[in-house]
């Protein structure tokens, strides 16, 4: 049972999942020095570091059976999509007496954007003193991955065709420029390589709407891709999740109105559609290929559905 103290997570045991992989590899370099501020900071700590691409899953599901309700994710935005697969998937408890935390060190820290969880350790530290227990919906997909239909959440921002292209082209490699710049350029050089892709959305199973799509983008919450704002009209406690769609438009005409991206403005371009849904799926013509990720993390390609978890994410907010 969940105990009623607003701040029982200053006494809990947590299990804290840690990524080195993050901030382009520099959190293994600075694991050390954090690991000793956050020791001194929580009482009683089980410290995992993640070695493989999905491995927290597990991480997650062996600490509920010890009894640990309280799980922190370390890094940015992919470790924390899969902790809180982790979190939903384990079947010991129900999702909602577990409490997530985030303890931001990745390159683009789009979640905490939302709910305004401060990024530098002493912000942060303040932060979690004082931290109450909130809820948050997550987004349910299901797609085709190489070994069939699989289930994950998300937590954010789930993107579809180009999003999705991007975050795959940009798996397993490295780099010499600081993350965002990186994932900055990625995006200019697969802008490049990447064709609109035809498909139908179907959503609230009575819209319809067939394209060539440059993206569709479904959030939970606002931010994605180091700050762009493609779902403005998200909200993470509403009845609905935020659905975008932009269909086939020019590469200049997207390097153009890119500032709109950044600023919450995509409204104002007139080839983006901004909607709120329940349900919506979405299928690909033969022939071509609509990819998927979700919070930064690569899944797969359509056939996939999306559906609303309402308040199924117990987490720590800004008091």
């Amino acid at each position: 049972m969940i105990q009623n103290t607003k701040r029982s997570h200053l006494t809990a045991r947590w299990l804290v999942i840690v990524n080195p992989q993050a901030n382009n590899g520099n959190l293994g370099q600075w694991w050390p020095a954090v690991q000793t501020k956050l020791t001194d900071l929580l009482a009683d700590t089980k410290i995992v570091i993640s070695r493989h691409r999905g491995d927290a899953t597990a991480i997650v599901a062996e600490a509920v059976a010890e009894g640990i309700r309280h799980i922190m994710a370390v890094g940015g935005d992919g470790i924390a999509h899969q902790v809180v697969n982790g979190i939903v998937l384990q079947k010991k408890v129900p999702t909602r007496e577990i409490t997530f935390a985030l303890l931001p060190l990745g390159t683009g820290n789009d979640w905490i954007k939302s709910h305004e969880i401060p990024k530098s350790w002493q912000r942060w530290r303040s932060y979690f003193l004082t931290a109450v227990p909130a809820y948050q919906n997550l987004g349910k997909i299901s797609y085709q991955s190489d070994t069939g239909l699989e289930v994950r959440c998300f937590m954010n921002v789930a993107g579809l065709a180009y999003d999705a292209f991007v975050v795959r082209y940009m798996a397993g490699k490295k780099s010499l420029l600081p993350g965002k710049l990186f994932y900055f350029w990625a995006t200019f050089r697969c802008l490049f390589m990447y064709q609109p892709q035809k498909g139908i959305i179907k959503y609230n199973e009575q819209h319809q709407y067939k394209a060539a799509f440059y993206t569709i983008n479904a959030g939970i919450g606002k931010f994605s891709g180091g700050g762009m704002q493609l779902v403005p009209h998200a909200s993470s406690q509403g009845e609905t999740f935020a659905l975008t769609w932009v269909g086939k438009v020019s590469k200049l005409a997207v390097v153009l109105n890119s500032f709109r991206f950044y600023k919450g403005r995509i409204a104002s371009y007139h080839k983006a559609h901004l909607t709120h849904c329940e349900t919506m799926a979405v299928v690909a013509e033969d022939g071509d290929e609509l990819l998927i990720e979700a919070d930064g993390e690569f899944l797969g390609a359509c056939p996939a559905t999306i559906t609303l978890l309402p308040n199924a994410l117990r987490f720590l907010s800004p008091a």
